[in-house]
């Protein structure tokens, strides 16, 4: 039968690239069950020719036996089909490529998966996926009158990461090319933020002590927070200190992900959600103050989470707002999930330390932005998914470490 015919029959479209490590009979029997149609294809350029001309619900492909053909696939399929479900197969991967992986794909899973792992690992990727597509939330976001782009520097900069292959000198002469970008990063650098002992003078110097990924999120955030300055009609609280509490709670989330021992790509990721975890939050005050005023009094009235009330009163809180957004600029999975779920991870399929644990835990720890009318922005800790993911032996030094970090917050 066609696999356009199959489309009227079937709930969910798989496209599998051969070069996936997975055995046809358990793509097979995790696709009866979940009443899939399954496609096959046995190189990246059929994968791709494929997309161009039906959609794809889910992507399967392997990585092993040619990474770096596969991950700049992967790139292209972000650009022609953003909402399919990215799953990649892989063995033993470099820590480089690894991250690089964990930047395109929503999910990752070993050669010898079994078939129960790959029909879980969909089934949490689509409810995420979900929930971030609800189309209340679509509907707001289409009546913002002028969303941001990303910026080309921003581009550049992922493109250079990406690659793995840029030097310090080439990453900053892509910062030169925004003179105001390059004088924030020097300004950063030099910051009580880092705590350096001297004064850096040269981009190249700021690169190699800060990495390319942080510059590259570091832009970003500066680029999304701009694009919504505050207008004499918000006065309830200081869009700047959201954006410098955000920082705060992106140090401290790559902190606690150190405290753990987690990667060094996880814990860019969980400093990258970290920085944009209230970022819907200067979206809605931005796109109706009013009513927003409103929205935090009732919060605070009735003692109920602002998040809560948001949802009642506007259809949609600041936390999908956020996601949402940056899921139309294609910014990793695991990001977008730990804006989503900041506020209540329990909802979150996964039962590992991911980013999303981590920016939780910081946002609950630290104080919260002051505010004329009396409403906490942070989130409230989940013990129950703190203890769900065994880590409540962790909370002493967590809370230690909030109580240094409180400190600059009140600085």
């Amino acid at each position: 039968m066609d696999a356009k015919v199959k489309l009227t029959l079937h709930d969910k479209n798989i496209l599998v690239c051969r070069s996936a490590s997975l055995k046809d009979e358990d793509i097979n029997t995790v696709a009866d069950l979940n009443n899939w149609s399954v496609c096959r294809v046995d190189s990246a350029e059929k994968m791709l020719e494929r997309i161009q001309q039906q959609h794809f619900d889910i992507i399967i492909v392997g990585v092993s036996d040619n990474p770096e053909q596969m991950l700049a696939a992967l790139m292209l399929v972000i650009q022609k089909s953003p909402n399919s479900i990215r799953i990649v197969v892989s063995g033993n991967l470099s820590p480089t490529i690894a991250a690089r992986v964990s930047e395109v794909a929503h999910s990752s899973l070993p050669e010898n998966c079994t078939d129960v792992q790959l029909s879980l690992s969909v089934e949490q990727a689509l409810k995420v996926a979900g929930l971030i597509h609800k189309p209340e939330i679509r509907d707001f976001i289409g009546r913002i009158e002028r969303l941001p782009s990303l910026p080309d520097i921003y581009e550049a900069l992922n493109r250079a990461l990406m690659s793995g292959q840029s030097s310090a000198r080439e990453i900053a002469q892509i910062v030169e090319r925004d003179p105001v970008m390059s004088a924030k990063v020097l300004q950063l650098v030099n910051s009580a933020f880092f705590g350096l002992e001297r004064q850096i003078y040269r981009l190249n110097e700021a690169v190699t002590i800060l990495g390319v990924r942080l510059i590259r999120d570091l832009t970003l955030a500066s680029h999304l927070f701009e694009a919504f300055p505050q207008s004499s009609a918000w006065t309830s609280f200081s869009f700047s200190e959201i954006h410098s509490r955000s920082m705060l709670v992106a140090r401290f989330a790559q902190d606690i992900c150190r405290s753990v021992k987690a990667d060094r790509h996880l814990q860019g990721q969980a400093f990258l959600a970290g920085l944009l975890h209230d970022f819907g939050m200067i979206v809605l005050a931005s796109h109706d103050p009013e009513k927003y005023r409103i929205v935090m009094s009732k919060a605070t009235e009735l003692s109920q989470p602002l998040y809560v009330v948001e949802k009642m009163n506007i259809g949609v809180s600041h936390a999908e707002a956020g996601a949402y957004m940056l899921g139309l600029w294609n910014l990793p999975p695991k990001v977008i999930e730990a804006v989503l779920f900041h506020h209540f991870p329990g909802s979150s399929p996964s039962n590992d330390f991911q980013p999303l644990t981590a920016v939780h835990i910081a946002d609950a720890l630290l104080p919260s932005v002051g505010n004329g009318i009396g409403c906490s922005v942070s989130s409230q800790l989940a013990l129950k998914y703190v203890e769900r993911l065994g880590l409540k032996n962790h909370l002493n030094q967590w809370e230690m470490m909030a109580n240094e970090y409180a400190v600059k917050v009140a600085d």
